[in-house]
């Protein structure tokens, strides 16, 4: 019929048809997800466009808002760990006769000599320091587990519960 070629069927149920398209080869069968509790799709309904576009700005909104939390633990964390290094540093460049030559309470007690030890100590100080600041930080992530709460943008399509996949979180290591 015209270059058309027409497969009739030749009495195949259409069961079977069906569970042949999960099989994958030779004794592997891939099983169709589960079933959501909403409306019988497999991910659950889809919102409106105007409750997609909502809730995506809500999601944009809740992934800053973590990332801005989590830049500011990272300040809070790197503040106080290298606040050592910091004021050595501090002492030796504001009292050196070639840097600052401030006249502070502080510069009274130490000469040029005692200013630039305070500066290498502090540099050779700033090295584990940062290292035990990101340890720290990496630490706190991962027992406040702040990168599970980045929700993803997909979430926006579908109905349902937003966090349901940060309580049963498994790793299989």
């Amino acid at each position: 019929m015209c270059g058309v070629d027409v497969d009739l069927d030749d009495g195949g149920s259409c069961e079977e048809e069906k569970e042949e398209e999960f099989w994958m080869g030779e004794g592997v069968k891939m099983l169709p997800p589960p079933v959501a509790h909403s409306e019988g799709s497999a991910w659950g309904s889809r919102r409106s466009r105007l409750g997609c576009v909502t809730c995506g700005a809500a999601l944009i909104l809740w992934d800053l808002c973590v990332v801005i939390g989590s830049a500011l633990l990272l300040a809070l964390v790197f503040s106080v760990v290298l606040l050592p290094a910091v004021l050595l540093l501090y002492a030796g460049f504001l009292c050196h006769s070639r840097v600052l030559d401030a006249q502070s309470a502080i510069c009274r007690y130490l000469d040029d000599n005692s200013c630039s030890a305070l500066i290498i100590l502090g540099f050779v100080m700033m090295s584990p320091l940062v290292v035990v600041a990101a340890a720290i930080f990496c630490g706190l992530m991962r027992r406040f587990r702040v990168l599970l709460l980045i929700q993803p943008i997909s979430r926006a399509w579908y109905r349902g519960r937003l966090m349901d996949w940060a309580r049963s979180i498994h790793a299989w290591v």
